[in-house]
């Protein structure tokens, strides 16, 4: 998302950085607000308002662990999702 707004200076980079910031704040007050991503248990995902963006991120034990900010226009997260996976197993011995 950073590399997306820098690489494009007529975008209002600042704007989303707000974006990014009020959608976390709102996860952080209601953490299953986001919607199950492609039916991952305890997965989900959350949009950042006006930008191509959301925030992929699992919650568990009263903590929100955020795993990728996902580029919407098709770039997918397979990799910080399988990384987030492996951590996530290792911590809890799944």
């Amino acid at each position: 998302m950073r590399r997306y707004f820098t690489e494009q200076p007529p975008l209002d980079r600042q704007a989303a950085v707000e974006n990014y910031k009020s959608t976390k704040n709102l996860l952080k007050q209601e953490p299953y607000i986001g919607r199950i991503f492609d039916e991952i248990e305890n997965v989900f995902e959350r949009r950042i308002s006006k930008t191509h963006f959301s925030i992929l991120y699992s919650v568990r034990d009263e903590t929100i662990y955020i795993i990728d900010i996902r580029d919407q226009r098709g770039l997918r997260s397979q990799n910080a999702l399988k990384q987030y996976t492996q951590q996530i197993r290792q911590k809890y011995g799944l």
